[in-house]
């Protein structure tokens, strides 16, 4: 319940077009789906895709579709911030470990309550920083970009073009090929001989 308040309340700040990562995107997207705020989140073009980091080889297929990398709009960002503060927030641990119920919430509000005073202070360097980084990727690296396309003779629309391939070969794709059976079985003895060296 308090995700689905949450994304009823980012929908209610942000409005249209907005994208939440999640690394449970496909269970959250059906409650979404079987939830009261459907309507709200579909007439708003609301997407929900994977965190960077969610499960990387679980499901080439739905990396393909929901991974940040690919989905326009999203910049650099990963989509991990939840992961930075839960790992941030491990440091209280020892301290309430033993601590009253009372103190445990104190502490945990303390916690909290200096992380934003933190990462409010270093708002303005962050976005400053995170603005210096995207200009010399665009700098540094369109130019060898573009080089590089010219040279292999392609185009931005042959990267998305490849995606699709790749995305519709999955769809496809129901068993192993006997090519791919070959191979796996000699890598596998392969494996087997150097283990016997």
């Amino acid at each position: 319940k308090y995700a689905l308040a949450t994304t009823n309340k980012v929908l209610d700040v942000y409005g249209s077009n907005g994208v939440t990562g999640y690394d449970i995107r496909s269970s959250y997207q059906k409650t979404i789906d079987a939830s009261s705020i459907f309507i709200k989140a579909h007439s708003n073009h609301h997407r929900f895709i994977v965190n960077s980091f969610h499960r990387h080889a679980h499901n080439h297929h739905c990396q393909l579709r929901f991974h940040p990398l690919y989905q326009h709009g999203l910049g650099l960002g990963d989509l991990e911030m939840c992961e930075c503060v839960f790992s941030a927030s491990n440091a209280v641990a020892p301290v309430i470990h033993h601590a009253s119920y009372f103190h445990w919430l104190q502490f945990i509000d303390l916690h909290f309550q200096q992380w934003d005073s933190d990462w409010y202070l270093e708002l303005s360097k962050f976005l400053y920083n995170n603005y210096k980084q995207a200009l010399a990727i665009i700098n540094d690296l369109s130019p060898a970009i573009e080089e590089l396309k010219l040279a292999l003779n392609i185009s931005d629309e042959d990267f998305e073009h490849w995606n699709m391939e790749e995305f519709e070969f999955l769809e496809t794709l129901t068993e192993e090929t006997d090519e791919d059976v070959e191979v796996m079985t000699y890598v596998e003895a392969l494996q087997s001989l150097a283990k016997a060296k």
